[in-house]
């Protein structure tokens, strides 16, 4: 008796962004609320539209298992020398807060719960020169899952 995946798609999207932005931590309103920062709604927000419109939303119901790869490039700052141009990108936002930040985004759209995300990779790429733009690659695969008796 074992489990079994079966690969049953595949989709991938690009998103040009002003700013990579982690998931950052909820704020407090002071008055007992909670809210997520504004730059994370936003990045939040272009992740969800840029899928929406390259992909669609044929996959925001499945529920079976899901990996989730993303890839981020930021631009250098203006300040930086540009010979600083592909070094590694060891800067903050850490990888691990990029890759929540496009799983939450991906909620609803991409799969029904990021619950269901079993392997999940961050690639930080190097650094690009000041004014060529940042932006987010992500792939995803879809699998099911069957139980087989022997």
């Amino acid at each position: 008796m074992s489990w079994l995946l079966e690969e049953v798609g595949r989709a991938r999207a690009y998103v040009e962004v002003p700013e990579v932005v982690g998931k950052q931590r909820a704020r407090s309103s002071g008055r007992g609320r909670f809210y997520t920062p504004r730059k994370t709604r936003d990045f939040e927000g272009r992740v969800r539209e840029a899928w929406l419109e390259q992909v669609g939303d044929e996959w925001g119901e499945f529920t079976g298992p899901v990996t989730v790869s993303v890839a981020a490039t930021r631009e250098l700052a203006r300040s930086n020398p540009r010979w600083w141009a592909g070094r590694q990108d060891t800067m903050r936002p850490d990888g691990d807060n990029d890759l929540k930040a496009v799983l939450d985004a991906l909620n609803g759209v991409a799969y029904a719960d990021d619950a269901q995300v079993t392997l999940g990779t961050v690639e930080k790429m190097p650094r690009t020169p000041h004014g060529s733009g940042s932006r987010v690659s992500i792939r995803c695969t879809y699998y099911n899952e069957t139980f087989e008796k022997e």
